[in-house]
């Protein structure tokens, strides 16, 4: 396993100001824009708007980890099948997840009555704590699903009265087509904090923004977690920031998509999401990259 600490309290103000993405893939990513990704569903094509591939990062940090997806399958050294099985409303399977033209694509699926879907993390090959992390991510939800980018603790709970040590899961985002009264959160997003575990000590907080028109084309977010705060961003702006609670240990990342009737985002429709081949209910990662704090030099002068 690899464990990165950052040093220093890591903090920054006001928004993050962009710098270029590295150049491995950019040309094979601005050509699969530029015929535009599609998905083909019983005959008809749903195609994703092309977006130019960037990284919007905080002043002072520095490239530490990334996956581009170029490989022709997941990159077994950087993420495993996570929680593979039943989970909630659905089968956690590896068919779920491929890896198509530089982009990886998670697909919730409906055989034989079966709902299928797919999670993927780094746990126990890369886990940071403090830094910058960011995913470029394009949304398909259906009801009864939501999607996330989120970074996990594996002690979380324990113990429940200590985040600081057990840890905090930190939801980057988290991606509703719609709640359980219909309403249409296509265009939103959900950023959520949990810690103390999942039972009778659960505590948290959590952020809803404005519509962004985040179900159209990929967008890019991102967290700075330093020793004081976590703040998220969308596309490069700071939409929120939280004080109270902070993680001190080590967390791994994790890409999902979950199915659950009437949890959050609303039902599962009657007749699940079609085939594999023929589900619409998809999310597209470009790229996901974490950042970490440039260390501070002594001044020559001392």
């Amino acid at each position: 396993m690899q464990t990165i600490h950052s040093s220093g309290s890591g903090s920054t103000s006001g928004a993050p100001s962009g710098s270029p993405a590295p150049l491995r893939g950019l040309l094979k990513k601005t050509s699969l824009r530029l015929a535009i990704l599609a998905t083909v569903v019983a005959g008809s094509v749903t195609a994703l708007l092309p977006q130019p591939v960037h990284a919007t990062v905080p002043s002072g940090y520095r490239l530490a980890w990334q996956d581009d997806f170029e490989h022709c399958q997941l990159d077994a050294a950087k993420w495993k099948h996570w929680l593979p099985g039943v989970r909630r409303d659905a089968v956690n399977t590896p068919d779920a997840v491929s890896v198509e033209d530089g982009i990886l694509v998670i697909t919730t699926y409906t055989e034989n009555g079966t709902h299928y879907t797919g999670m993927i993390s780094t746990e126990g090959l890369f886990e940071s704590a403090y830094g910058y992390w960011e995913a470029s991510m394009s949304f398909q939800d259906s009801s009864g699903t939501f999607s996330d980018f989120w970074l996990h603790s594996p002690t979380i709970g324990r113990p429940h009265d200590d985040p600081a040590r057990a840890g905090v899961e930190i939801d980057v985002i988290e991606h509703r087509s719609q709640d359980n009264e219909g309403r249409d959160l296509n265009g939103r997003s959900s950023i959520n904090l949990h810690w103390g575990g999942y039972e009778e000590h659960h505590d948290g907080d959590g952020f809803v923004t404005e519509d962004l028109q985040l179900g159209t084309g990929f967008h890019v977010y991102g967290v700075e977690w330093t020793e004081d705060a976590y703040r998220f961003y969308i596309d490069g702006k700071l939409v929120w920031t939280h004080r109270k609670t902070i993680s001190k240990r080590p967390q791994f990342a994790v890409l999902s998509t979950e199915v659950e009737h009437m949890l959050w985002s609303g039902p599962i429709p009657e007749n699940g999401y079609g085939s594999r081949m023929e589900s619409r209910t998809k999310v597209f990662v470009d790229y996901v990259r974490y950042y970490v704090k440039n260390p501070v030099l002594p001044d020559p002068k001392d």
